[in-house]
């Protein structure tokens, strides 16, 4: 009981007690939580009450709704109790560095050659992402003060002029001289000539790679020494972590490169080849539904999300696919349990792949789900069986084509990657009704609670 009166109390934390249906989910919760202790989080319950694309202050025709919704579902921004993102309020330094070594998956690294800093401390919240920053060569070395001391400034408001140079500097460019930098912009935004100096070539390297982001509703001005606000975060690190990726930094590609070993489920019949592993077709993946699908209720094309449990790995270890990647796919062929007339038919298409830091890329497989062995033989003669599988559940899914990994980066390099505009697959946020918009992260197991699979 004094565990429950805690989970109670965290629950109540931040909650607009006026809001109907976050009292409802609260008290759903508090049931889940009695009747399977093992199964729910509290971290768990408390991602469900704020669902990745349900801010109240974000509508779908919003310039950045894509971006806010894709980043916040990832954990990298995070909105309040309130149900609000606040997309037009601004972000201090602490925050905006702690965004972007999430946006990058450098947060769980320990310090390394830290700074001493005289308004940065090491029980400071955001300490260690502020001195990664640094490490990793986002943020300069601060030059010392007048008071000989030297200063972060973390609770002050981060320019856009500073917030683009950081973003840039994850990412390995070529030098750019000033006159080459000055032909990029000069002609494209009315403010150029108030650009200082320091921050013409990383302007322009932003403008390059679509990282120079301007409020379509506004002036087309750079207003570099204006704060960013939350939603122009939002479209500058969704487009870095791409251009990252691909292109990382010295010190970045090294941290990458680090990550290609992790403890997890083996892959039996994944193979390497120098840098690439092949996941064959053929070969199955164990996942966690996130909702229950049963062949009575679903109907063909309902769209279903599942997790990956634990870290997918090769034989020796190399990362495939990480905890927590999300498949999404839709009911390819359903017919009810009939009694003495027919068996349930429940057969799910998998059409994508979502994995932290990557962009949606499509994976071809295919789960069909069936009765228990040890039924088979009954359910032939007496026919009506019902096929469900409960959220949390497993679900193996069979690959129809061949996922391949760059084990050195952990970057996904099957299939083309999908296009949203043009609509190759339906992108998971488009539209508000969508069931896989809700609560994404619905259900997941820690990975210490996995049994092997």
């Amino acid at each position: 009981m004094p565990k429950l009166k805690k989970c109670f109390i965290i629950l109540l934390t931040g909650v607009d007690v006026g809001r109907i249906k976050s009292s409802i989910i609260i008290v759903l919760a508090l049931f889940a939580m009695m009747i399977s202790p093992k199964t729910f989080a509290v971290e768990q319950i408390l991602d469900v009450m704020l669902p990745s694309s349900s801010f109240l202050d974000v509508p779908d025709n919003y310039w950045a709704y894509t971006e806010i919704s894709e980043l916040h579902h990832k954990g990298i921004l995070k909105g309040y109790p309130s149900q609000k993102f606040c997309p037009e309020a601004f972000i201090t330094r602490e925050e905006f560095a702690t965004a972007v070594i999430k946006a990058l998956g450098l947060n769980d690294g320990e310090v390394m050659d830290p700074l001493v800093l005289d308004d940065v401390f090491p029980e400071d919240w955001a300490y260690q992402n502020i001195q990664n920053a640094f490490f990793f060569g986002l943020f300069l070395p601060p030059r010392m003060a007048k008071d000989g001391g030297y200063y972060f400034y973390p609770t002050q408001n981060i320019t856009r002029a500073h917030a683009i140079t950081m973003a840039v500097n994850s990412i390995k460019t070529v030098p750019m001289t000033k006159k080459k930098a000055k032909s990029v912009l000069e002609y494209t935004y009315d403010d150029f000539f108030k650009i200082p100096d320091w921050f013409v070539a990383p302007a322009a390297k932003a403008q390059i790679l679509d990282m120079l982001v301007i409020d379509p509703r506004g002036k087309k001005e750079i207003a570099y020494d204006k704060p960013i606000t939350r939603a122009e975060t939002a479209v500058l690190l969704y487009n870095m972590i791409e251009e990252a990726r691909k292109n990382p930094n010295d010190k970045i590609k090294a941290a990458f490169e680090k990550k290609i070993s992790a403890e997890g489920h083996v892959i039996q019949d994944a193979i390497v080849d120098d840098s690439i592993a092949t996941i064959p077709a053929g070969t199955e993946l164990p996942l966690v539904i996130t909702g229950k699908i049963s062949s009575q209720k679903a109907c063909e094309g309902e769209k279903y999300v599942a997790l990956v449990p634990k870290n997918f790995i090769t034989a020796k270890k190399y990362l495939l696919i990480p905890y927590g990647s999300r498949f999404t796919g839709h009911v390819q062929q359903v017919k009810k349990g009939r009694f003495l007339i027919r068996n349930a038919v429940l057969t799910l298409q998998n059409d994508s792949l979502d994995v932290l830091h990557q962009p949606l890329t499509r994976v071809n497989a295919i789960a069909e789900i069936k009765t228990p062995k040890s039924d088979s033989r009954f359910r032939k003669i007496f026919k009506g069986e019902k096929l469900t599988v409960d959220r949390g559940e497993f679900l193996y899914i069979k690959l129809l084509e061949p996922i391949k990994v760059d084990v050195s980066t952990g970057r996904l390099l099957v299939n083309p990657e999908l296009d949203y505009k043009n609509n190759s697959v339906m992108d998971p946020y488009q539209h508000k009704n969508e069931a896989t918009k809700k609560q994404v992260l619905d259900y997941i197991k820690s990975p210490t609670e996995v049994e092997d699979l």
